[in-house]
């Protein structure tokens, strides 16, 4: 089974979507369930996992009502205010309903993460323990990977996910620098990472040989028990469609073993985000 670890699902009426504005032609219209089942049907993708794509817990509420329609939705990643005065049971209430498997805290859209190693904000990390819940990590530049690495250290209670292989620049050819924040990070045993965002990050038109360094990089550091292959859909149609993104990932992971293949197409995520292993329905 494919799963497709981290898509994005809104409705624009509901107004909390800010980092979408009309300049993104190419996403910024409703993206929905019915929008993206043909996508994922043709690429042999059978589960998603939706990852907050608002700073709200509203936002939370509507991807719950979603999973209980389309039970393919496998499970959700919501968003936290870590610092909120009722973090305790906001997360708690998050973790009464099974289908939402972890969090990623995201503040003014994370142009920087210099606000999650704020140590007033402990007692989030620890709810998040309590509930035995996952920690996505969106950095937004890749030098900012060290920042992510520290904060994971200081957290090893919990399953850390990095997003989108910590936002590689590839259009500019910069791997090497990138590459040793990774092989870091990657030293710690409770971080995983999304083999995501690769094309968005590459020159448009990009194929798999311009951004296979960086793919087989991470597949090298992390192994493939602790990567998961992603879409990030719809930011992706940014810069390419999710069928072009599948057949690149496929050639990068063709020369893999089968089960290195099979962990990164679902494994490794039905076991991080503590998936079921069948669809109900």
């Amino acid at each position: 089974m494919t799963i497709d670890a981290h898509v994005h699902l809104w409705r624009l009426s509901r107004g909390d979507n800010v980092a979408l504005t009309p300049d993104m032609a190419a996403i910024y219209r409703d993206r929905e369930p019915q929008h993206l089942k043909p996508l994922l049907d043709a690429a042999g993708v059978q589960r998603i996992v939706v990852v907050q794509a608002a700073e709200t817990l509203a936002e939370t509420l509507f991807t719950i009502g979603l999973s209980r329609r389309f039970t393919w939705i496998a499970g959700i990643v919501a968003w936290i205010d870590p610092a909120s005065p009722a973090i305790e049971e906001e997360v708690a209430a998050l973790a009464a309903n099974p289908i939402v498997k972890g969090v990623r805290p995201v503040r003014d859209d994370n142009r920087s993460i210099a606000w999650l190693l704020d140590q007033r904000l402990e007692r989030g990390w620890r709810a998040l323990e309590d509930h035995d819940f996952s920690l996505d990590i969106l950095v937004q530049n890749w030098r900012e990977i060290p920042l992510a690495t520290q904060l994971a250290r200081q957290l090893p209670a919990l399953r850390v996910v990095l997003d989108h292989c910590g936002k590689p620049d590839i259009a500019a050819g910069a791997l090497m620098l990138w590459a040793r924040h990774i092989e870091a990070i990657a030293a710690l045993p409770n971080v995983t990472c999304k083999l995501s965002g690769l094309m968005n990050c590459a020159k448009p038109g990009a194929a798999a040989a311009d951004i296979e360094r960086y793919a087989n990089r991470v597949l090298s550091v992390f192994g493939a028990d602790r990567v998961l292959w992603a879409s990030d859909w719809p930011p992706l149609d940014l810069a390419s469609d999710y069928a072009t993104w599948k057949q690149v990932s496929d050639a990068i992971l063709a020369a893999k073993p089968e089960a290195s293949r099979l962990a990164v197409l679902g494994r490794t995520a039905t076991r991080v985000y503590r998936l079921e292993t069948e669809m109900e329905g």
